[in-house]
């Protein structure tokens, strides 16, 4: 499966995991991920991957949270 096939699919999975929502705010999106906050928004800038602003919160979309997902990824065994 090529990568960018893979990013849809993740991406598809994670709105029907929450009922057709798009956007997460930071909080739920490195929940998704599994990881902090401060670390979901370093994995964002490394990334250069654009966040929506709406009132005080930032949003992410499926999307981009499948493509952090699909990135730098490496062999386990070396």
């Amino acid at each position: 499966m090529s990568k960018n096939k893979e990013i849809d699919h993740m991406a598809i999975n994670i709105m029907q995991m929450h009922d057709g929502k798009a956007y997460f705010n930071f909080r739920e999106a490195s929940k998704i991920i599994g990881c902090g906050r401060n670390t979901f928004a370093n994995l964002l800038h490394n990334q250069g991957i654009l966040v929506r602003k709406v009132g005080p919160s930032k949003r992410v979309s499926a999307y981009d949270i499948a493509t952090i997902m699909c990135s730098d990824r490496v062999a386990p065994i070396n």
